[in-house]
């Protein structure tokens, strides 16, 4: 079943990952180490994909390390986008309550969408379900190059998507109601199937007892991991719940058993403030607020106090400016949202805006916050480190520091400079991005035709 596919495919993405990861080392006039830090004629070694060092002209390049240099250049950790559903090929199914997805099975390796990516300096994304949905799928983490989703996969277990903006057509409380009916359903059906269990395993010993001989009812999956009992661990005991196993489960029960165990990070699309109430409190009942990210709109500025308090991830997605009228004086309010989350003492992370020039870029969504007056740091963070804290991947991902992973971009200028370019782009320590190479980038700048 499951547990054995998993142990089947291990090699595999150890191949994968094996085929990623190379050795390098970068020689540049800036470094840029976290969040903004500098190095000035900074060296960067890259040794088996993993940061082995960086510091200045002096740091020792192993012998076996080809050595870049770029004199003129800025090296920076690469952008990061925390919340994306870019690159499937489609963003929901129809179905509301879709635990089983997982966003694998959608993802187009050579969608002009990760091409994009890599040219603005992109070296890691979060892949999940859209909003459009009630309990979406799952998502992963990628590097926007490879032929293959698992040579794209940076980590598989980004989390399950949940939304509580409401579907197309959908009001709030349909919304709200969709959910709560899937989770009192699953608790029915557990309690049936441990009743089930419990007369079953009555009835055999019964049976025992009159000499019977009793056929076992192990071996239905070959794997006695699945069939084994204590899949079920959340919640209250009810009779037969020790002695429910995976397999005595279908696929969307199975899913939402693993949301209530707590063994899934929580999307939780929050496009309007009472969305945001309305996840915490949720989420609290389920004693699942450890497992949440707040996927928010710039509308829940309003809800800042109340996010800082939850003290979980959140990544503001789309538009920074909220505007809105005055419903008397019809004068027009706008609200700048990072930086009243930074007045909290929030931290989070900003998403572009596809769709748009300009927004549709990691870098530009971070200078329009250094304009709007947030720290410089804190914008860098926004689109480096704080994606990578909210998949709990701060320790590889989002800064260039002894053992994170070795991928970065180097630029012509500085990352948040709108005339900066994107000269390369590495991933753990194999380059897959050339500027001077992108031949649908010259054909565009010089004007020639295939």
């Amino acid at each position: 079943m499951r547990i054995l596919t998993l142990a089947l495919s291990l090699p595999l993405l150890a191949d994968a990952a094996a085929a990623q990861e190379g050795s390098v080392a970068i020689r540049a006039g800036t470094i840029l180490t976290e969040d903004g830090a500098a190095v000035e004629d900074g060296t960067l070694v890259v040794v088996g994909g993993r940061i082995s060092a960086v510091g200045g002209a002096d740091v020792e390049v192993p012998f076996d390390v080809i050595l870049h240099e770029h004199p003129e250049a800025t090296v920076f950790s690469g952008f990061h986008e925390a919340h994306t559903s870019g690159g499937l090929d489609r963003a929901n199914e129809n179905v509301p309550i879709a635990p089983f997805l997982d966003v694998r099975d959608s993802i187009d390796p050579v969608s002009f969408f990760f091409e994009d990516e890599l040219r603005n300096g992109t070296v890691a994304l979060g892949v999940i379900p859209g909003n459009n949905c009630v309990i979406g799928g799952r998502g992963r983490v990628l590097a926007p190059a490879g032929l293959t989703v698992e040579e794209m996969t940076l980590a598989p277990g980004m989390g399950m998507k949940l939304s509580f903006g409401p579907r197309g057509g959908w009001s709030r409380g349909s919304q709200l109601a969709e959910l709560r009916e899937a989770m009192a359903a699953l608790q029915d059906a557990l309690e049936r199937k441990g009743q089930e269990l419990v007369d079953r395993d009555a009835e055999r010993a019964d049976r025992k007892k009159a000499g019977e001989e009793v056929e076992e009812v192990s071996g239905r999956s070959g794997n006695d991991r699945d069939e084994a009992g204590g899949f079920v661990r959340y919640g209250a005991d009810f009779p037969g719940k020790s002695l429910i196993s995976e397999e005595d489960v279908d696929e969307v029960q199975r899913g939402l058993v693993s949301i209530l165990n707590g063994e899934e990070r929580l999307w939780l699309w929050c496009p309007e403030p009472s969305d945001v109430l309305n996840a915490r409190d949720w989420a609290s009942e389920q004693q699942l607020l450890p497992q949440v990210v707040f996927v928010v709109s710039a509308a829940c500025w309003k809800v800042a106090d109340a996010l800082q308090k939850a003290a979980r991830p959140v990544v503001l997605q789309g538009e920074l400016w909220h505007v809105e009228r005055d419903p008397v004086t019809w004068e027009e309010k706008r609200k700048f949202a990072p930086q009243v989350f930074h007045d909290a003492g929030l931290s989070f992370a900003i998403g572009s805006e596809k769709g748009r020039m300009g927004p549709d870029r990691l870098a530009y969504q971070a200078a329009a916050c250094v304009r709007e007056g947030l720290p410089r740091g804190v914008a860098l963070a926004a689109v480096t480190s704080a994606p990578a804290a909210a998949w709990g991947l701060q320790d590889r991902l989002g800064k260039l520091a002894v053992g994170a992973d070795g991928s970065f971009v180097i630029l012509d200028g500085d990352p948040l400079d709108a005339g900066s370019k994107v000269l390369e782009v590495w991933i753990r320590g194999r380059r897959v991005y050339e500027r001077s190479s992108d031949e649908r980038l010259q054909r565009l700048l010089e004007g020639k035709r295939p």
